[in-house]
């Protein structure tokens, strides 16, 4: 039997990933494959290992259930890829041939959707409330993408043949569902797919008021009727930007990571170049909350939103 980790990273597509796969249990388990559990993925398993609250005999007793019935189990949580301490997987990889898949984002668009999920999906009341600047000042927190240790963090455990590396980009892969499906030997439309995921994300012009809103402190229902309220309210205008961040923000961004990124377009892929994508230019647009007075703000702002809200 073999197990195969998908572990991220964050916003890479992974939702949708995670949603075949659990809409398609029963004929997966038909081909061999186990998909464990019944939630959509394992991150409460990702989390509860990382907080020291599972260990590598939970992992085995999820998976060697019935095994006679599957030659592939996968697990999938983008928390697996925060994990330091990799005790587990040396203890899950000694009993259980296993692998990993990884899917690396340019790190400027990933701290963009990353500042996007923590103000619009608030899991951290800090970091829900700042600003895009202030956001990027604790950039050293998101320690997994630097991706060359990230990488040798997992081959130090099974070995590099063992740790798939893909590059989530236009030219690259553009898909995560497509590239992990054929990585497990099925053909795609051998599965039904479940409704087509629309981006989620909260426009940019949205992100400024909504941080000011204490979502963090909301229930899920009430978090959703305030995001639907500010949709409707205050409709995305044409052209607009999909980034806050300035470019050269992103290119500070990109230059800390250079060596990382080139180390692993060497080792992985023998080139220079990890990401096809041009360096941002000077002439990239980004959004910035305009300079508007308090009566301009509230009639522009505030009033379409609670004239919705009370609809």
């Amino acid at each position: 039997m073999k197990l195969i980790i998908h572990a991220g990273i964050h916003r890479t597509g992974t939702s949708s990933l995670q949603d075949l796969l659990a809409s398609n249990r029963k004929a997966l388990l038909q081909r061999g494959i186990l998909y464990p559990g019944d939630t959509k993925n394992h991150q409460q398993l990702a989390w509860a290992i990382k907080c020291g609250e599972a260990k590598s005999s939970d992992v085995l007793r999820l998976i060697q259930k019935d095994t006679d019935l599957y030659k592939i189990a996968i697990l999938s949580a983008e928390d697996f890829c925060i994990h330091k301490n990799l005790s587990w997987l040396k203890e899950v990889s000694d009993q259980v041939s296993t692998s990993v898949h990884f899917y690396l984002r340019r790190q400027d668009h990933w701290v963009m959707s990353w500042y996007n999920q923590h103000i619009k999906w608030p899991f951290d009341k800090w970091k829900s409330q700042m600003s895009p600047c202030e956001f990027l000042e604790c950039i050293d927190e998101f320690y997994w993408i630097d991706f060359h240790k990230l990488i040798q963090r997992w081959e130090s455990i099974l070995g590099r043949d063992a740790v798939h590396v893909s590059v989530l980009e236009k030219g690259q892969v553009e898909d995560v569902t497509e590239d992990f499906i054929r990585h497990i030997d099925i053909n795609m439309g051998e599965l039904p797919s479940p409704a087509k995921r629309a981006n989620n994300s909260m426009p940019v012009h949205l992100l400024e008021i909504t941080r000011h809103l204490g979502l963090h402190g909301m229930s899920s229902a009430q978090r959703m009727r305030l995001i639907g309220a500010l949709r409707n309210a205050l409709p995305a205008p044409p052209n607009l930007p999909i980034t806050v961040y300035s470019s050269d923000q992103r290119n500070l961004i990109l230059e800390r990571f250079a060596t990382s990124n080139r180390q692993v377009a060497l080792e992985r892929f023998q080139r220079e170049d990890l990401f096809f994508e041009s360096a941002p230019k000077a002439s990239d647009p980004f959004f910035t909350f305009p300079e508007i007075s308090r009566q301009e703000y509230t009639r522009q702002w505030i009033k379409p939103i609670t004239d919705q809200l009370l609809l």
